[in-house]
């Protein structure tokens, strides 16, 4: 039997010249096989998707009146910016509203290295004002990636979706019949740093919200 036997590298290797490309195994924790081609890219070669899933564990109750980072909503890449054209996230949470907060209802896509508020504010999706009502709601947020690259050569767009129980009042007031949609495209953006995307929540000043639950799904492809 033959077998390839690699030592983990601690570092990329230096580009190699060209119309060749190296093969190495990264020393993470979980090592991976890697190529570096003649232009210094590098390439995962064990999967051409990458997934994954994320959720929270714990209920947040009686926040949200600021900028608050969603726990659960973080999905991380295992090379820095190692996003590609056609990569898809996901996350759907619910938001228990008390009587109070008559703001607008915002959520920002971030992208870093951090999982916090501390991330750059990639894409941010601002629904109509809220009221003074109680009320209980369902969003889905779902991100494509159009573009990747340095400077401003990357674009996410995006679309937010809310079901709440009432009609267009309480969380948002966009739309009617309980059902409300913001679209947005992001600025281009430098996407070649970030290993995270997530979603921060600003219910605006008086508003008090519980999340109960998290569910968040990252499709990379290609590698």
């Amino acid at each position: 039997m033959s077998r390839l036997i690699l030592n983990e590298q601690a570092s990329t290797p230096a580009t190699p010249a060209a119309t060749k490309i190296a093969l190495f195994a990264d020393n993470t924790a979980t090592p991976l096989l890697k190529t570096v081609d003649d232009a210094g890219s590098v390439k995962f070669q064990t999967d051409s998707l990458y997934f994954q899933n994320y959720a929270s564990i714990a209920a947040v109750a009686g926040g949200f009146a600021v900028d608050t980072y969603l726990a659960g909503s973080t999905c991380t890449i295992p090379l820095a910016g190692g996003w590609l054209a056609r990569a898809q996230y996901r996350c759907e949470f619910d938001m228990v509203k008390t009587g109070a907060g008559t703001q607008a209802f915002t959520i920002i896509v971030r992208m870093g290295t951090l999982g916090t508020t501390g991330d750059a504010a990639i894409l941010t999706l601002a629904y109509a004002v809220g009221t003074a009502a109680i009320d209980t709601g369902l969003f889905t947020v779902r991100v494509n990636f159009r573009a990747v690259g340095s400077g401003t050569s990357a674009i996410i767009q995006g679309i937010a979706e809310c079901q709440h129980h009432l009609a267009a009042t309480g969380l948002i007031t966009t739309g009617v019949s309980g059902e409300g949609f913001v679209i947005g495209t992001s600025s281009g953006f430098n996407s070649t740093t970030q290993t995270k995307i997530g979603l921060s929540v600003n219910g605006g000043t008086s508003f008090s919200g519980t999340n109960t639950i998290v569910q968040t799904q990252l499709i990379n492809p290609g590698y």
